[in-house]
């Protein structure tokens, strides 16, 4: 489940660079966002396959933002 959230907003964060209509700034941002997140997800690999969990909890808080459709742009 988790590493389907990060393919999630990884693949959000590409599809952002892909539109044409993005600034610079925009485009910078999203590609620091994408190898921020691929990062954070090696780490959370890393860190299961060292510590020899059995079981993992998970905690999050939902934020809805409505963003632009970057898919059809």
């Amino acid at each position: 489940m988790l590493s389907s959230l990060f393919k999630v907003k990884t693949d959000f964060h590409v599809a952002k660079i892909d539109t044409v209509n993005l600034s610079e700034e925009d485009m910078k941002h999203s590609e620091k966002r994408v190898r921020e997140l691929e990062d954070e997800i090696r780490r959370i690999n890393e860190l299961l396959q060292k510590g020899n969990y059995r079981y993992v909890g998970l905690r999050a808080n939902l934020t809805l933002e409505f963003c632009p459709d970057y898919y059809n742009v």
